[in-house]
């Protein structure tokens, strides 16, 4: 069965769910089924959390949510036959002895394995791909580190290393390693190499996960049809995936941006910069290149010290048909004053909609006819945001929304913003109802502004501010709104996420406005209990 430390379980997801009743952390991952597709650590932090309570404890809530979660992580965690073992002993994987015991006869050097594999893809990747390749020179047939080197692969998103050609499958696992090359290039949306893959596996393909892909990879071909019935047997496989049901919706249904919009509604684009002279340079490009109408242009230099004022004003002749204002203020007063400042002034206030962008991402071309559209479907929209990506050629998902996860007197959590490593390929381009969305670009409706004039400027210098809003907005009977038919392409790597590379003081700075966030809401728990996805939709 799988087991979990004590240090372990006081940490990360898996301390939330540990601090929780099992009614609770039931709740807690029924709320991340009905947000986004499942991933590995979820499932199994679940698994582990269940485990705990001891055998005929569980509700029966309790235990289809723990069959639920057992095959999800049978199905993502690769050949490791630890995993495996748990399918196996819970009846749920019938089939997994015979794997086990060819990954178990063909496994090298197992103490390096179990010292490596606690190890931090993020701060150690070098080092595990050069032990992987060299255990491989040796073994050929080592299964386990030519599994660990294409999840590596996956997590820097990159092609397959090339010591995984000289990689002697044994026979009986050939099927299953090709599943996971499949997996692998379908999860980064790399066609090319996927569809050969495919047509050895599509009759064999029986896992949400891979079916999932598939139908991805189907609808980028133009075979919508196609696309929707792998959706639907992905959904009829495992019917708590929510995710699955949105994107059929959204298949069956596209959505329909209406470009009309831009000029019948009075549009604010607002930025503001500190010491990013190039980058900012670059996202003004970006927002040259898209339809924005006659929107006015805000850009406020937050006490910027570098070539920013030069850039910004070479950037105008990028704007002939705009109004384009600089605000140029003598210190860096931090993001959520930059905010205020900006919603201060008479031509924002009298908009009917205030356009938020970050200096350093790159903007859709037709971003703000989708994010109007959107707004304009409903009177009580207060904010639309729209997915967040990193850069490159495959673009791992950066953020796309967050309700409350959960909310007690000795902790008050927003859910992650995103699955544990999941590309764009498509599930999240859907419109649906949320309570935050990523402050680097958003489109708030000026009228909402009544019930939350002004970003919170304890949270200074930024993090954590714009969450604070939407929930201020929610808080008052606003709507937010998630647009995932926009991406936005943002450069930095901000706050704890997958990428980000962050110093101590950094990760100060966002503990430091967790604190203050937990203290300013305390007072409204009951209403905060009401924000999870299940409130929303479930």
């Amino acid at each position: 069965m799988a087991g979990s430390s004590e240090a372990e379980k006081k940490s990360g997801i898996s301390g939330e769910l540990f601090a929780l009743s099992q009614a609770d952390a039931c709740s807690y991952y029924a709320n991340y089924l009905n947000t986004f597709q499942i991933d590995f650590p979820l499932s199994l932090s679940f698994v582990n959390r269940m485990f705990a309570e001891g055998p005929g404890s569980l509700s029966p809530r309790a235990r289809t949510l723990l069959e639920q979660a057992i095959k999800a992580v049978v199905n993502l965690a690769g050949l490791d036959p630890s995993m495996l073992r748990i399918g196996l002993e819970s009846g749920i994987v019938p089939g997994a002895a015979v794997i086990i015991k060819i990954l178990e006869a063909t496994h090298a050097e197992p103490e390096t394995f179990e010292e490596i594999r606690k190890a931090s893809f993020k701060e150690y990747a070098p080092d595990l791909r050069r032990i992987c390749r060299a255990v491989l020179a040796k073994h050929p047939m080592a299964v386990r580190y030519a599994d660990m080197l294409l999840t590596l692969d996956l997590f820097e998103g990159r092609q397959p290393d090339a010591a995984l050609e000289s990689f002697n499958c044994p026979k009986a696992l050939r099927l299953l390693w090709t599943k996971r090359l499949f997996d692998h290039h379908a999860t980064m949306g790399d066609d090319a190499r996927a569809w050969p893959l495919w047509e050895n596996i599509r009759e064999q393909a029986n896992d949400p996960f891979s079916l999932s892909r598939a139908a991805e990879m189907h609808r980028r071909a133009g075979r919508v049809d196609e696309a929707v019935a792998f959706y639907e047997r992905a959904l009829a496989l495992d019917p708590l995936q929510r995710p699955y049901a949105l994107r059929i919706q959204a298949l069956r249904t596209p959505f329909a941006p209406d470009p009309g919009l831009l000029r019948t509604k009075k549009v604010c684009v607002c930025l503001y910069s500190f010491n990013k002279a190039q980058i900012l340079g670059e996202t003004l490009e970006s927002l040259a290149g898209s339809d924005i109408g006659p929107a006015r242009i805000k850009v406020l230099l937050n006490g910027c010290a570098d070539d920013s004022a030069a850039v910004v004003a070479n950037a105008r002749r990028l704007f002939p048909h705009n109004d384009f204002e600089v605000i140029a203020l003598p210190v860096n007063i931090g993001a959520p004053a930059a905010r205020n400042w900006l919603l201060s002034l008479p031509d924002v206030r009298e908009s009917d909609y205030v356009a938020f962008l970050d200096d350093d991402i790159y903007v859709q071309p037709d971003w703000l006819s989708h994010m109007l559209t959107v707004a304009e479907s409903d009177p009580k929209i207060g904010n639309v945001g729209c997915k967040v990506v990193f850069p490159g050629e495959y673009r791992l998902l950066q953020y796309l929304y967050r309700h409350v996860s959960f909310c007690t007197e000795e902790a008050i959590r927003v859910s992650l913003p995103t699955p544990f490593l999941q590309y764009d390929i498509g599930l999240y381009d859907v419109v649906r109802e949320t309570r935050v969305v990523m402050g680097c670009q958003h489109l708030l409706r000026v009228a909402s502004l009544a019930d939350a004039p002004l970003f919170d400027i304890r949270y200074s210098p930024s993090q954590i501010d714009d969450t604070d809003h939407d929930l201020q907005l929610c808080l008052a009977g606003w709507k937010v709104m998630y647009c995932g038919t926009v991406t936005c392409v943002h450069r930095q790597n901000s706050g704890t996420s997958l990428r980000s590379r962050l110093d101590a003081a950094g990760y100060g700075s966002i503990m430091g406005n967790d604190v203050k966030f937990h203290y300013k809401w305390l007072n409204h728990l009951e209403a905060l209990r009401g924000m999870d996805s299940l409130g929303l939709n479930g």
